[in-house]
């Protein structure tokens, strides 16, 4: 099994050998005679979105920016991935495309955002996207993360 947990800022975090060990403790109760159970930490890797779009023309170009990153890294918290789940280049494409002010969304990119701010986790997003281009594949013991606000940029026209 592959756990996750969380700190007091909702960022994902290694969970402690205490939650682990209790949750073993719990899950022996559960488990038939025959059964093992091994507890994994699952990794994180901190994804960053580049966007380039086309806003309708009574926008403020000046705020737009700034409306556009806030909604989308809103939309992506209220609805956070499992385990293993891949990354949709296709919903965030289709998130802002909702967006009123934008005319219409050229290119969606994603990138691994690494600092001592971000977990230390290179992830090649290249080799690992679907031939459509529309899904990262995430391995079965990796989760991912838009850790910041600020890891979603874009450029508007």
């Amino acid at each position: 099994i592959y756990i996750i947990g969380q700190d007091q800022d909702e960022f994902l975090q290694e969970p402690s050998l205490r939650l682990k060990e209790n949750l073993k403790i719990f899950l022996n109760e559960k488990r038939m005679l025959s059964d093992s159970i091994d507890i994994f930490s699952a990794t994180i890797v901190n994804f960053g979105i580049f966007f380039d779009v086309v806003l309708n023309d009574n926008t403020n170009k000046s705020t737009a920016l700034s409306e556009i990153r806030r909604d989308l890294f809103s939309q992506l918290k209220l609805s956070p991935p499992e385990i293993g789940q891949y990354f949709s280049i296709g919903e965030v494409e289709k998130q802002i495309n909702k967006m009123p002010m934008v005319s219409r969304v050229n290119s969606v990119r994603v990138d691994t955002k690494i600092s001592p701010q971000h977990a230390n986790v290179r992830y090649d997003v290249n080799s690992n996207i679907s031939q459509d281009g529309g899904l990262i594949f995430i391995p079965d013991n990796f989760i991912w993360e838009i850790k910041y606000e600020n890891d979603i940029t874009g450029r508007i026209q």
